[in-house]
């Protein structure tokens, strides 16, 4: 287990590194050209701040299962096979990193995540914005575990509208470069922590996971976002269950969640995060996945 993360650590270094050991930051470089990985300009990032780090196109036929490690901590991964899509690196001293995977079934996406985290230290103003989420009434439902700021932790779930994903632009290209159909609607549950580093400043998380709700026997009819508003739901019971059972999964994922933030994986077994991981959306067994 100790080996693949040293690896991604030289793949995603965190920026603390990179300064502290700017032979690290050449060294990430000469991996990302030998291992074909493109970088490009980013566009602006979740935290508020310009658009001025560097997005790495990644090889999408890597696979990731189980936890990676992710801006400096540990991000437990959902059921099933993921791939990364692209890294980005934000901030005028890299302070923000975003990973985005995918995961797929039979040339669909099942499930994404956009998870940006600090990987040093950011301005207290950063939380307002993270603190919205938690209160927004079109949430299918919003639990805030902790709200004393700058600390503070919620988890939530909601309809989103596909093209309002972060760098979206570019995910869908690649995706469809593989061949790989994004549905037309996409349910979110989300994952926000911050905690305080000093007076004035935090460190924060936040791991989006969008669900493919579309993709199963019951609901593959239900393709139009309005099936899937709150108010719609009394009157679509598939789509109601499948709601209702993302939000009884995100309520037992967010505290594994919660144990990445704090890199302690010891706080539940490895038994307990594969039951833990299962979500609504999560392929079955035997079902192809192209990238494999």
């Amino acid at each position: 287990m100790i080996l693949p993360f040293v690896a991604l650590t030289f793949i995603f270094p965190p920026a603390y590194l990179t300064r502290w050991l700017p032979r690290m930051g050449q060294i990430t470089t000469a991996i990302h050209k030998r291992l074909g990985m493109q970088d490009l300009p980013a566009d602006a990032n979740q935290f508020g701040g310009p658009g001025d780090g560097v997005v790495t196109i990644m090889p999408i036929t890597e696979r990731l299962t189980k936890a990676i490690p992710f801006a400096g901590r540990i991000l437990p991964l959902p059921a099933g096979v993921w791939h990364p899509i692209i890294n980005v690196i934000e901030g005028p001293h890299g302070e923000v990193l975003e990973n985005i995977l995918v995961r797929v079934q039979n040339h669909v996406v099942t499930g994404l995540i956009v998870a940006s985290g600090t990987t040093q230290s950011i301005l207290t103003a950063a939380n307002t914005t993270m603190d919205t989420e938690c209160h927004d009434d079109r949430n299918y439902m919003a639990h805030i575990a902790a709200s004393h700021p700058p600390v503070m932790e919620c988890w939530l779930t909601r309809l989103v509208d596909p093209a309002s994903i972060l760098h979206m632009n570019v995910i869908a290209e690649r995706l469809q470069q593989e061949g790989i159909t994004l549905p037309p609607v996409l349910l979110r549950a989300t994952w926000i922590n911050s905690a305080a580093a000093s007076e004035d400043s935090l460190n924060a998380e936040t791991v989006a996971i969008y669900l493919n709700p579309v993709n199963l026997d019951d609901t593959k009819t239900l393709r139009s976002p309005g099936f899937w508003t709150r108010e719609a739901l009394t009157q679509q019971p598939a789509a109601n269950d499948f709601v209702r059972r993302m939000n009884a999964w995100m309520a037992g994922w967010a505290p594994v969640l919660h144990d990445g933030f704090n890199s302690d994986m010891l706080a539940s077994s490895e038994e307990q995060r594969a039951r833990l991981s299962v979500d609504p959306a999560a392929p079955r067994p035997g079902e192809g996945n192209p990238l494999d």
